[in-house]
């Protein structure tokens, strides 16, 4: 009987076990491989806990990254985290500039551009008609402010002339209303004749009489006043407020009464 070769030595069975799994010891050098003769079958035992199972390089590279993107999807990702806050940047510093600009166009129109008020002569009252060449004209007014946020104050320094085509009837000085104070709106208008004869319609009309079928005349009158704008207790820009009022009266002694009226105004520039 043939004689058998002698077992590999323990270490090299470990080698050789180990090659299949891709260990690191692949880069040893090889055992020398033993051929056993042709014709004879050998069996080699090894104790299994001397098989080494190491894994490959990749594998532990594939599991760092995958706790990586782990981490990353837990902690909602810096990179997502930067670009959130600097949209919420963007947006704020968006909307406060969008503020302060509504701001600034309201501020304009409520306090620099308000609406100018309305007027309507509610009553005229003639003294002095008798003598002609010093009548006075003495006009009650209504203001109506269309500003919602700003109060209009009426100063003192306004003048005012009553006009027959062109032709001036009298003129006088416009004073606070008697009330005064924030946005009054009543206030009366005194108009001293000018001291020389008047048109002969208005002569006419100062002879008829108040009553409703006297003389017609047309008259206008022009008020210039300044006015000061307020938003509560500040006071803003004063402007000059100018005011025509077209009438058609019946007569003019006493009460007059007026049978047609058209007031236009406008803050001059």
């Amino acid at each position: 009987m043939a004689e058998r070769p002698a077992l590999p030595s323990s270490s090299t069975q470990q080698a050789s076990s180990a090659t299949p799994f891709g260990s690191p010891l692949d880069s040893m050098a090889a055992p020398r491989q033993l051929r056993a003769p042709p014709g004879d079958t050998y069996v080699i035992k090894v104790q299994k806990d001397q098989i080494y199972r190491v894994p490959p390089p990749e594998n532990a590279y594939l599991a760092e990254r995958y706790r990586a993107e782990r981490a990353a999807a837990a902690g909602g990702g810096g990179g997502s985290s930067t670009i959130s806050q600097g949209l919420v940047l963007t947006i704020g510093i968006t909307v406060v500039a969008a503020l302060l600009l509504g701001g600034g166009i309201a501020f304009t129109i409520v306090v620099l551009r308000p609406e100018p008020p309305s007027f309507v002569v509610n009553r005229l009252s003639v003294h002095n008609a008798s003598s002609q060449r010093h009548v006075d004209y003495d006009f009650f007014l209504t203001a109506i402010n269309p500003n919602k946020v700003s109060a209009l104050w009426y100063m003192r320094g306004g003048e005012a002339e009553l006009l027959h085509g062109g032709t001036p009837l009298a003129k006088g000085h416009v004073g606070r209303p008697d009330e005064g104070g924030d946005d009054a709106t009543d206030f009366d208008v005194l108009l001293h004749g000018v001291g020389r004869a008047p048109p002969k319609a208005v002569e006419e009309a100062l002879s008829s009489g108040s009553s409703k079928k006297g003389a017609a005349v047309a008259l206008e009158l022009a008020v210039d006043v300044p006015v000061q704008v307020h938003v509560g207790a500040l006071g803003f820009e004063t402007k000059w407020l100018a005011v025509t009022c077209d009438m058609r009266t019946a007569g003019l002694r006493k009460d007059v009464h007026i049978s047609s009226q058209n007031c236009r105004s406008s803050f001059r520039e």
